[in-house]
């Protein structure tokens, strides 16, 4: 089981929940949160991914806040495009800056091994997480949970699981995402699924799906962090 930390960043501090990886040292995580915030469902999958050898931070990019539908949580990120969210403490910049924060911070853990990390983002947390992968060259690799997202970050192996029957976005532009993945990237698509199908609190949670997702993530995050991948981003 992991714990709730507090770190330090410029735009402020934030609290994130760190999985030290079962047998250390772990491969380092960085784990994003869809637009629900850090709930009881992301704790349990960094929990998981600890068990299976990785060190892994999840940090609260919503700053406490908590969301249980979607009204809620579009209301939510609303008033964080206007400023309006905790009294204008909380915006995209602070958002961006905990992230950054996060795998500074989850890089520095003395029982992480070596300087290169993976980013798992889910939805609204895959969007933070592209931006954030192309700009730090310490991500080697990045996992994406139907990010809305339809291309790889420059220079880092890239594994897109993608759900059939998306409201938000449009599954049939995987097909022109595959050809443009370099060597050991890849993108899946999930027959029958709906976003936030790996989420179990969500009515659109599917068990097989989530299981298959998870192997395939799982499988790329050790070849990528531990004996593969070498030269993955140079």
């Amino acid at each position: 089981m992991g714990e709730t930390i507090r770190i330090q960043a410029a735009a402020g501090d934030t609290d994130a929940y760190l999985a030290p990886a079962q047998t250390t040292p772990g491969a380092p995580v960085l784990l994003l949160h869809p637009w629900w915030g850090l709930d009881q469902t992301i704790r349990e999958l960094a929990d998981r991914l600890a068990n299976d050898g990785f060190t892994v931070m999840a940090p609260d990019l919503y700053d406490g806040t908590v969301l249980a539908t979607a009204d809620e949580a579009e209301a939510f990120l609303r008033s964080i495009g206007k400023g309006d969210a905790h009294g204008g403490a909380l915006n995209q910049d602070r958002i961006t800056g905990s992230a950054e924060a996060a795998l500074d911070h989850l890089l520095a853990q003395p029982d992480v091994r070596g300087d290169r990390a993976a980013i798992i983002g889910l939805s609204m947390g895959a969007a933070y997480g592209h931006e954030l992968a192309a700009a730090r060259p310490e991500v080697v690799a990045f996992v994406a949970f139907y990010p809305g997202i339809f291309e790889a970050p420059n220079g880092v192996a890239y594994l897109g699981h993608f759900a059939e029957h998306d409201e938000f976005d449009d599954s049939a532009e995987v097909a022109e995402l595959e050809p443009t993945l370099g060597e050991g990237s890849a993108a899946y698509v999930y027959p029958g699924t709906k976003h936030w199908f790996i989420e179990p609190d969500r009515p659109e949670f599917d068990a097989e799906a989530t299981e298959l997702a998870y192997e395939r993530t799982v499988a790329f995050l050790r070849e990528q962090l531990a004996w593969g991948g070498d030269a993955a981003r140079g």
